[in-house]
């Protein structure tokens, strides 16, 4: 499911390059190509995977997320500006416009990018935007409709590009809104020792997923935006008390807990002497991914005979 997601996320990045790059495709075909592949290519980290799941958690949305990645075709435009090419220069001055477009609508969503990669490894998420987002992909497809009726009017693709990218930034700037009303919300219902988890959906920018740490379980609920009703309400039990020395210790228990807050045990079933736990983040819910569940199989010796990590 996960790579599912991954690979619409990827898509809708390429849509955004095109819709974006299209008012100046006939002036400027360089820095046009350069906006589209500058929109993709921060996610051809993904070939870290090659490398294995740990590997793939490890640099995905890391180095190619980076301030210094960013920089680095704005510095190769001024160079080639220097040396008088000017097709290179506009082709790496839209690369880096696009690797800052991309970024910055990585940073909406909930894993977030670690941004200042190499030098700190945390991930900076603002929760506003899911990897998967109905609206912005109809309002993309639609700049992208209009594109290719008026083909080859350059006046009227650079009013459509243009109108697009102000409302793409509005949507965005909207959703910002949008989640810190939510946030508002949901900050008069709790305890401010418990931690809480807000995330955003995929075809209502107006509802949300939210996951509660509580004494005894953790509380998980779709919430309005507009009306601040809660539906959905679940209270899951937190088994983590009961997880053996030995998941914890393994690295896909460590890398999650890193990844995530809201990573716990929430089934442990026994059978002829065999207990099988079951671990996930309950913050992403969105069409009921299983990325990061982590099931083992531990014998009574408390040695793992099995494990499987949806990844």
């Amino acid at each position: 499911m996960y790579r599912y997601d991954k690979f619409m996320d990827i898509v809708t990045h390429a849509l955004i390059g095109l819709a974006s790059s299209a008012g100046v495709m006939p002036t400027h075909p360089a820095l046009a190509c350069g906006l589209v592949f500058g929109n993709v290519a921060p996610d051809l980290d993904a070939f870290s995977r090659l490398g294995g799941k740990h590997a793939f958690l490890r640099f995905h949305q890391t180095y190619t997320h980076s301030l210094a990645a960013m920089l680095l075709p704005f510095l190769l435009a001024v160079g080639l500006s220097v040396v008088e090419s000017q097709v290179l220069a506009e082709s790496a001055l839209g690369f880096g416009i696009g690797m800052c477009m991309h970024v910055g609508l990585d940073l909406t969503n909930s894993y977030g990018v670690r941004c200042l990669w190499p030098l700190s490894r945390r991930r900076f998420a603002l929760d506003w935007i899911f990897f998967i987002d109905v609206p912005i992909i109809v309002l993309t497809v639609f700049a992208l409709i209009g594109a290719g009726i008026f083909q080859g009017e350059a006046h009227y693709l650079r009013a459509i590009s243009a109108t697009y990218i102000v409302l793409l930034v509005l949507v965005v700037a909207m959703r910002g809104l949008i989640a810190r009303r939510i946030r508002l919300i949901e900050s008069e219902n709790q305890r401010t020792d418990f931690s809480t988890a807000i995330i955003p959906t995929s075809f209502s920018p107006f509802e949300f997923l939210v996951c509660r740490q509580t004494d005894q379980a953790i509380v998980t609920s779709r919430v309005n935006a507009i009306s601040g009703e809660s539906d959905d309400v679940q209270q899951i039990a937190n088994l983590d008390s009961s997880v053996p020395i030995t998941i914890q210790q393994t690295r896909e228990w460590q890398v999650m807990r890193e990844l995530s807050p809201h990573f716990h045990a929430v089934e442990l079933k026994s059978s002829d002497g065999i207990d099988t736990v079951v671990c996930r983040d309950l913050r992403i819910r969105n069409f009921d991914t299983k990325f990061g569940t982590l099931t083992c199989q531990v014998d009574a010796k408390g040695s793992i005979i099995s494990k499987r990590w949806e990844v």
